[in-house]
């Protein structure tokens, strides 16, 4: 396969340089045989223990020039490529091996190899490339001397051909004669039959970027990297929209990729100043920041006369080849300053379109990639680099709200239609259920964000949610509810579920549960007072209650909520949920030091919906001045989380809905869109869905 056949990927294609070595499986070029290689020297590959080995290998025809879905073009038209069988007799270093046509010369610099592959759905290990080769300046060492075991620094897709990268390095008089391409690092002791690997267009070069990116906003490094420097770090950002309270968000400092795309959206107008303020350890790095506007999956800078064209999409950076994005000359690329780095401030275009958008943030050194410098002198990833991805909300001053659904209402809480309404942005706004005569409400769903008729994720960004509300957390004597401000952040459709029944007696008192978590020596779960089970300590990243209701907690991270990660400068996110038929109705944090102060900080009970909550905790040491990092009396917290069964009451059988109308409604009643495997009421008959 040739370089000229990936220029259907357009921007995502990468150019090699033209000093590359290469090897092509169409044309035979690059290599003078093929055969099989194991590092085991007990191998039955090695003792001819199996004859005929190179029958394990060959060049085939591609098993997949399809056309990949999410990008359009062919990932790898390629005719004919590598196959290798991976032998379960063979040892996890087992692999292809390619006698090179010509020295390859390592040199003092790194080196990359750069190999497609191929492997089926479900085998997820990794693969690996191992050099053999001698020294020049050691007389008599033997041409199969192994100099390099390397593995990618990209995460293989599987099931789809993906452009891995192996950086390499070794003496610089070593010349390599063969290349061994591993398709399984995994033990194949518990293996029971064999696996077919594709490898093709082998290149190596001094470019550690991938060819092809085959993924939406693709960083230059794996996602799951690990920082290689303990002196430098992204902490968090923040994010000030002309002039409002800054929208703060925390960092996970043991990876390089942090994507919060999820969990943290900010918030702005057309028009709106957008200033971006870093918090981090070390010095010489620069900030970058970028806003996908044609939500094309990349990020794609032009930059003239030293500043941002318009378009742009690297909209602030604090140095890029001398000059900051205002086109200030800049002394250096030092740009940290007080622990910070505070990019330029950038106004978000008037005719920008309503709707969610991806922004990265970036700590480099003097570089528009947004995946990361792929300098080998300088990438971020050795330079203590961080990426940092969000999403924008580019939102109106007021939002459209409706309601759709059969059998009874949902009103304002002044009783009038929900019908084409608009409602201020990020404000709370109360509904009021009104079943139809001889029908009570189980609850409504609340669907929030852009594009409710399209598909929830665009290029890896989700476009909106769905919450159910359970009845339970409905007042029960005006049936009303009030829809947190952070659900009416664009559209909102609320669809009423409602069933045949006796409306819930207002009298009826809903069983109450509190689940408490607090430190001991294993961290214990009580329920009401009365203990229900150990969890795995305050070291432990997840714990699960023993008892109905089963409540787990999980930190954002692995080390849990130990003295250094809780309450000490930083946000603190972690996600509380529920089985079963309980509503999550509150939640209480607390926490005390070897001076009696008490730390506490309560969940507002109105924006705490159905089973599952997902919480950050800002900065608490700020409200007690006893708290700091080096507190060593700081007590791990306690945790309340607050319960009300949610199981449906008053309910009788449900009836089918004759309506004939042409939808499809579940058997409660509801309007179904999408309808998977069940039984479902069209034009009042029954519909079976297999």
């Amino acid at each position: 396969m040739k370089l000229t056949k990936y220029i259907a990927m357009a921007a995502l294609a990468v150019a090699l340089p033209a000093s590359a070595q290469t090897i092509d499986f169409e044309t035979a070029k690059g290599y003078s045989s093929l055969g099989v290689y194991d590092t085991w020297e007990q191998s039955p590959f090695r003792t001819g223990a199996i004859a005929s080995p190179e029958r394990y290998v060959g060049v085939t025809k591609n098993p997949d020039a399809s056309v990949n879905e999410e990008f359009g073009i062919q990932i790898n038209p390629s005719a004919k490529v590598l196959a290798v069988q991976r032998s379960r007799f063979g040892s996890n270093t087992f692999g292809a091996r390619i006698d090179l046509a010509d020295t390859l010369h390592m040199g003092k610099a790194t080196r990359y190899v750069h190999v497609m592959a191929l492997k089926p759905q479900g085998e997820t290990s990794n693969i690996m490339v191992i050099g053999l080769g001698k020294r020049r300046d050691w007389e008599g060492q033997s041409p199969e001397t192994e100099q390099f075991w390397v593995t990618s620094s990209i995460s293989l897709k599987e099931g789809t051909w993906t452009d891995l990268v192996f950086p390499i390095s070794t003496n610089e008089y070593v010349d390599i004669h063969s290349l061994v391409l591993v398709p399984d690092l995994a033990s194949p002791h518990l293996r029971t039959s064999d696996f077919i690997a594709y490898f093709d267009d082998i290149e190596v070069n001094d470019n550690p970027k991938a060819r092809v990116m085959t993924s939406f906003y693709p960083v230059n490094f794996d996602v799951d990297q690990k920082p290689t420097r303990s002196d430098r770090s992204l902490n968090s950002a923040s994010f000030t929209v002309s002039g409002e309270s800054a929208q703060n968000v925390s960092v996970n400092k043991t990876k390089v990729y942090n994507n919060q795309t999820e969990t943290a959206t900010i918030t702005a107008r057309p028009g709106s100043t957008v200033s971006v303020k870093m918090s981090y350890t070390g010095g010489w790095m620069s900030g970058y920041a970028y806003v996908d506007w044609d939500n094309d999956g990349q990020f794609k800078p032009v930059i003239e006369d030293h500043k941002p064209a318009a378009g742009s999409e690297l909209v602030s950076y604090t140095y890029l080849e001398g000059y900051n994005s205002l086109g200030q000359s800049q002394a250096n690329g030092n740009s940290v300053s007080g622990g910070y780095i505070t990019c330029p401030t950038f106004t978000i275009p008037e005719d920008t379109p309503f709707g969610i958008y991806r922004m990265r943030l970036k700590v480099d050194w003097n570089s528009d990639d947004s995946g990361g410098n792929a300098d080998p002198n300088n990438l971020i990833v050795n330079n203590g680099g961080a990426i940092l991805d969000v999403l924008l909300n580019v939102h109106a001053d007021e939002v459209d709200i409706s309601a759709n659904q059969l059998n009874g209402d949902v009103l304002a809480d002044d009783g009038t239609v929900l019908s084409e309404k608009r409602i201020p942005f990020g404000q709370t706004f109360k509904i009021k259920m009104e079943p139809a005569p001889d029908f009570t409400y189980t609850g409504a769903v609340i669907t929030h964000g852009y594009n409710l008729d399209g598909p929830e994720y665009v290029h890896e960004n989700r476009q909106y949610k769905s919450i159910t509300v359970p009845a339970s957390a409905f007042d029960s004597e005006t049936h009303e509810y009030t829809i947190p401000a952070s659900y009416i952040d664009g559209e909102v459709r609320i669809e009423g579920l409602f069933t045949p029944g006796e409306t819930p007696n207002p009298d009826t008192t809903t069983t109450t549960y509190t689940v408490t978590y607090k430190k001991d020596v294993e961290g214990t779960f009580y329920q009401n007072g009365s203990e229900v089970g150990t969890g795995s300590g305050w070291a432990a990243s997840e714990w699960v209650s023993a008892a109905e209701p089963v409540v787990t907690i999980k930190a954002d991270h692995n080390n849990g909520f130990n003295t250094s990660n809780f309450n000490l400068g930083r946000d603190f996110k972690f996600t509380i949920s529920v089985e079963g038929d309980y509503a999550i109705t509150g939640y209480k944090i607390s926490t005390s030091n070897g001076w009696g102060t008490t730390v506490v900080t309560e969940g507002n009970q109105s924006e705490v919906l159905s089973g599952v909550m997902e919480l950050t905790v800002a900065d608490l040491n700020t409200t007690s001045t006893w708290f700091t990092t080096a507190d060593a009396n700081l007590n791990a917290p306690v945790i309340d989380v607050y319960l009300v069964d949610a199981t449906p009451t008053g309910l009788t059988n449900a009836t089918i809905n004759d309506a004939n109308d042409g939808y499809i409604y579940s058997l409660d009643g509801r309007r179904v869109k999408n309808p998977s495997k069940g039984i479902y009421i069209v034009n009042g008959k029954k519909l079976i869905i297999k």
